[in-house]
């Protein structure tokens, strides 16, 4: 199999992916934009030829996907694992005639307001919307909802360019600039919780988790805010019945996925968006952490081998802390070793590039007993 994988240094543990992909036996090939020079060499290991060229030039991107089809043969598969570079993937595999999501795939899973009729027909509730373009509907909207609102892109990553509107004053201020494709929807109190997880070549999930976010990642974003998130042993029987529903309506093949909820205060759950990647960040690690299995080497067998048997086991509560640089703690990195022992299981310095979104420093801990767990992360998070 020849495995073309775009961008594989980024998110930085996702070397891995190249890694067990040359194990399972697959030809790896690679494009990116960073020097071939900065990679760790169990990166380098793995490639068997990487091409750095300009991603945002569609022409220069194809003459290389020809060049590797010439030299090596046809190209199987190709993949990121990574949210932007989703539009990329799915126009090759249409040029080049490989398995995957296409462009009409995308149209409906990047898209807020496609994403909101999969889950109406699916029968998971979710919060009404409508695009930003008609002044009168949105102040029908307004009146039948109310403050506050959310306005945000239909198509866009994370919480990029997301406003929370609170009366008319700030959303006559936010509608001045506002650019084409944006959506308002209802705001909705509650907890961010996800289903995550990974289906074979027919579209059975292999494996589900979920986590739940300390605060609304808009708020961490403005505020700069530190965060933890954790993955739990104990997922709610509506969360999983929901997120079955949801992966069977997008029709999902040998792909991992990442769908997001509002848990509310009543525990019911409703929708909020579908991510049809690896949930961002460390989370791989943490899966792999919370049930000591090795999704990186799972992928690959199945994607090169087509292996689609899984066991496993929730053996851990896996949390992930992040610390920023302008905040003062009680305890220092040392004495977080020292007090916490072996819950602490790994630990990384986040580069500066990155920093703004995830914090200066990350600290995974894991342990059996939820209310341990949140002894440890409140002891990291503690300030002066």
């Amino acid at each position: 199999m020849n495995f073309v994988f775009i961008s594989p240094h980024f998110p930085p543990t996702f070397f891995n992916f190249c890694v067990e992909l040359k194990k399972a036996g697959a030809n790896v090939l690679a494009i990116g934009d960073a020097s071939y020079d900065e990679f760790r060499q169990k990166l380098k290991d793995s490639l068997t030829e990487y091409c750095k060229i300009d991603m945002l030039d569609y022409d220069k991107v194809y003459r290389t996907m020809a060049y590797f089809a010439s030299k090596y043969g046809k190209i199987d598969r190709i993949d990121s694992q990574n949210e932007y570079w989703l539009d990329l993937e799915a126009k090759l595999r249409v040029d080049f005639n490989i398995f995957g999501q296409r462009p009409e795939d995308l149209y409906i899973n990047q898209s807020k307001l496609g994403m909101k009729k999969i889950f109406d027909g699916a029968g998971v509730p979710c919060a009404d919307a409508i695009l930003v373009a008609n002044p009168d509907i949105l102040n029908d909207f307004v009146a039948q909802y109310g403050y506050p609102l959310i306005i945000k892109p239909d198509k866009g990553m994370g919480a990029a360019n997301t406003y929370k509107i609170n009366n008319e004053s700030e959303l006559s201020e936010v509608l001045k600039d506002l650019p084409p494709g944006y959506i308002a929807e209802p705001f909705v109190e509650g907890k961010i919780v996800t289903f995550d997880g990974l289906v074979d070549k027919s579209g059975d999930i292999m494996f589900y988790s979920s986590f739940e976010l300390s605060d609304n990642v808009l708020d961490i974003l403005t505020n700069k805010k530190d965060m933890y998130y954790f993955y739990t042993r104990d997922i709610p029987e509506q969360l999983v019945k929901y997120g079955r529903r949801i992966v069977k309506g997008f029709n999902l093949k040998e792909r991992f996925f990442h769908c997001e909820f509002f848990r509310r205060h009543d525990g019911q759950h409703m929708a909020l968006e579908i991510n049809v990647r690896p949930p961002g960040g460390f989370s791989i690690d943490m899966q792999n952490f919370s049930c000591d299995i090795d999704l990186y080497k799972i992928w690959a067998q199945l994607v090169v081998n087509g292996v689609d048997t899984l066991h496993y086991d929730r053996n851990f509560n896996v949390s992930n802390v992040s610390r920023r640089d302008h905040l003062s703690y009680v305890y220092c990195k040392e004495e977080i070793f020292e007090r916490l022992g072996n819950i602490v299981v790994e630990y990384t310095r986040i580069p500066e590039a990155f920093a703004e979104a995830m914090g200066n420093d990350t600290y995974l801990l894991r342990h059996e007993n939820l209310e341990v767990l949140h002894e440890a992360i409140n002891l990291v998070r503690a300030t002066n």
